[in-house]
């Protein structure tokens, strides 16, 4: 190993507890208070806008600059403002996208 450089260390794997360690926890679950049994008419809640099926989610770099005249005059919405003025730069149709302008 070269003088002044560190090891990168491993993240550690994760390994199943063994049946007595599963055993504790069940037993620790069951005794405290703070916990109930979830009933068998709940249902599972989606947060937040589902993304039409022609929407790709994508991680992009933008200039601060061009991001804030995005969120002006506010920030709610800049993305479909984003994607509008993209379709308008690359002369693709509006309507295609079947999405709303912003």
């Amino acid at each position: 190993m070269a003088t002044g450089s560190k090891a990168v260390k491993k993240p550690p794997g994760i390994v199943d507890n063994t049946p007595e360690e599963e055993a504790e926890v069940q037993r620790q679950i069951a005794e405290d208070p703070d916990t109930w049994a979830t009933p068998a008419s709940a249902k599972v809640v989606k947060r937040g806008r589902s993304l039409p099926p022609t929407v790709e989610q994508v991680t992009v770099g933008i200039d601060r600059d061009v991001l804030e005249a995005l969120k002006t005059p506010k920030a709610e919405g800049w993305q479909g403002r984003l994607n509008q003025t993209l379709r308008r730069a690359l002369h693709l149709d509006d309507a295609a996208s079947g999405r709303f302008n912003v």
